[in-house]
């Protein structure tokens, strides 16, 4: 069990979150290529002192100037710190701005592969199953050119539905099953999330 946050989540107290079971948490450090967030150093640095695994994640803002995805990658690549040991770095793709399904694939083919030539690491995606279905046409060349890690979010079900053919086969490796969670050490909801 696990959560992930940002600065609305304000000062979260750590060390209960870890005596409430969460072993993960994926912390925001950026969004599109003008905004970090203010909470990233403090959670990361808060959630390892307490035994917890983090990852960082960036919240997509695709559009259509020259370099755009290129510059986002770069924006968190400067902002996230990632360290051996880190969960993988995650893309949160929820929002198209305007751009069509093929222009919007390439904006996350190239987000993926600089952030991956930089690190080292096939960044996973976070997604919701409309979104990748609607506009990203569902498509599976994700899962099946390297990027095997989905982080998906569907809230009130069973069972998350998995796009891309059940992503390549390999189905979900983390699942958002709520956005309002409650969780010792924050004030208010917060994103639970399942390894």
């Amino acid at each position: 069990e696990g959560i992930d946050v940002s600065q609305w989540q304000g000062t979260i107290d750590w060390t209960l979150v870890a005596g409430a079971g969460k072993r993960f948490a994926f912390v925001r450090a950026s969004a599109g290529s003008l905004t970090s967030d203010p909470n990233y150093a403090a959670n990361r640095t808060g959630a390892r002192r307490a035994g917890i695994a983090v990852g960082a994640y960036h919240y997509a803002n695709p559009g259509s100037a020259t370099n755009d995805a290129t510059n986002e990658a770069n924006w968190f690549l400067s902002h996230a710190s990632l360290t051996s040991g880190d969960l993988v770095p995650a893309l949160d793709l929820e929002v198209n701005n305007g751009l069509t399904t093929a222009a919007l694939t390439t904006w996350v083919q190239t987000w993926l592969a600089r952030v991956k030539s930089v690190s080292g690491v096939a960044p996973m995606i976070y997604t919701n199953p409309n979104f990748w279905q609607t506009q990203m046409g569902n498509t599976a060349w994700f899962a099946q050119n390297g990027y095997t890690v989905l982080w998906i979010a569907h809230w009130g079900v069973n069972a998350p539905t998995v796009p891309a053919s059940n992503w390549g086969g390999r189905g979900w490796t983390f699942w958002q099953y709520s956005s309002t969670g409650t969780v010792a050490g924050i004030s208010g909801n917060v994103d639970l999330d399942r390894y």
